[in-house]
């Protein structure tokens, strides 16, 4: 089989970047492994979409930052009633949107057949043939037998950069000291709440007054979740449910399936523990339940590319830009201590908070796709594009991944038209075709 553009990983980047490329009229293959797109966003239940709002330090108003295929996913989850905005509270401008992830896999497939995408759902990547620096194919297991697939272009949004890997392409790992990787979480949700009396003053004050009793609770003894002094949950579109991130595995690797088997496992212990005393102690849980967990584990960090440009901490906080910026966010650097233990951290939350918010919204260059030393036809759209492992922190949320992958779609487009590689693809073209990134903000 012959493409113009293979795509494996079907994560939201993965599936923006086979959208663009499929709509700019490029044979394209998308390659996953569960039987449906969407990765973390769906598979792993993370909620909500982060990276997209942007509060203006200039007037005070808070706006989208990411068009293109991104809000073409926001407007098709909006025609279901699949999405609700929410701000934080009353008196901030900044808002996340949350979504119903079961519709979110519909969605995906739609806009995934009307750019005339294949799909390859059920299969894996095997190995790859390189020959003079250049992919020539790879191997991908499906159900019933193993395909060679040849392409003018690749993409690696497995999130781990596992095709990357196989080209022998250079990486980085974890924090600098010892290679530690931020902990891992199993995101779940609970249905059967009191969500009308419980958020009637908002999200930040409904956290307030769970997190009352939670401290209370750990404060005499009846509950031993010493690693995080609060309780975190988002709105859901969806009557009287909740989405809860309140789970934390460390000291896992996202590379070892007996590590990430592991994780799992105690994944489900601890949303089981968290919400068996939430439902016995808080009053407006006295009726809830479990609804649903994620497939799989939510991995935060793994391999990052030694990519011809690394994005750096301070590109964040100083709102970098550059000319072949390809992707752009104002999502704060946001470190889950890697120990786990709330106390490596400065204020006690368990989150590095001493970079603070970005100054303003900073762009992510084209170079960060490219691997330094690496097949000239490949591009890493994922989170593991070349990062820093605090510059990491901020950039590997979906809103930013979404715009992150159909830049890389557009780059593929490029050269199978200009008959070149994704490596000599200049990506200040690719910024222009994205159209909007010179644009003033609009609020």
């Amino acid at each position: 089989m012959k493409y113009d553009t293979v795509i494996i990983g079907a994560g939201p980047a993965g599936v923006a970047a086979a959208i663009k490329s499929g709509r700019l009229g490029n044979n394209t293959l998308l390659i996953e492994k569960y039987g449906f797109a969407g990765g973390m966003a769906t598979a792993g239940l993370v909620n909500p979409f982060a990276g997209n709002c942007y509060v203006n330090q200039e007037t005070g108003q808070a706006g989208d930052l990411v068009e293109g295929v991104f809000k073409d996913v926001l407007d098709g989850l909006r025609k279901e009633n699949a999405v609700i905005r929410c701000k934080f509270a009353a008196d901030h401008e900044a808002y996340y949107d949350a979504f119903d992830e079961t519709q979110l896999r519909i969605l995906y497939d739609n806009l995934l057949k009307e750019a005339n995408v294949n799909v390859l759902f059920h299969s894996r990547l095997l190995d790859a043939k390189v020959a003079d620096n250049y992919i020539d194919s790879i191997r991908v297991i499906t159900k019933n037998s193993i395909e060679t697939i040849e392409s003018h272009s690749f993409i690696d949004s497995t999130g781990d950069a596992d095709l990357a890997d196989k080209c022998n392409v250079e990486f980085s790992f974890g924090r600098t000291e010892d290679q530690l990787c931020q902990p891992m979480t199993l995101m779940f949700r609970m249905g059967g709440i009191d969500k009308d009396q419980l958020m009637n003053e908002g999200l930040r004050q409904a956290r307030k007054r769970v997190t009352e009793y939670f401290v209370n609770a750990q404060e005499e003894g009846r509950l031993d979740y010493d690693f995080k002094p609060w309780v975190q949950f988002y709105d859901y579109p969806r009557k009287n449910s909740l989405h809860f991130n309140m789970t934390r595995i460390p000291l896992k690797s996202g590379l070892s399936s007996k590590d990430l088997s592991e994780a799992e496992q105690e994944g489900r212990r601890q949303a089981k523990y968290f919400s068996d005393w939430v439902c016995k102690e808080v009053p407006w849980f006295k009726n809830a339940y479990i609804e649903t967990m994620g497939v799989q584990i939510g991995v935060r960090e793994t391999r990052r590319i030694i990519g011809k440009y690394e994005i750096s901490k301070e590109d964040i906080i100083e709102g970098a830009r550059f000319e072949d910026g390809i992707a752009r966010s104002g999502y704060f650097i946001d470190i889950h201590p890697p120990s786990g233990k709330s106390n490596e951290t400065q204020n006690g939350i368990g989150k590095i908070k001493e970079s603070l918010v970005p100054k303003q919204f900073y762009e992510i260059p084209y170079r960060c796709l490219q691997p330094k030393n690496g097949p000239q036809n490949l591009l890493v759209a994922c989170r593991a594009l070349s990062s820093s492992f605090e510059a990491h922190a901020a950039i590997r949320v979906m809103a930013t991944m979404h715009m992150v992958g159909e830049a890389a779609g557009i780059a593929t487009a490029i050269a199978k038209e200009s008959n070149q590689n994704v490596s000599t693809v200049p990506g200040e073209i690719v910024r222009k075709e994205i159209g909007y990134m010179d644009e003033p903000l609009a609020f």
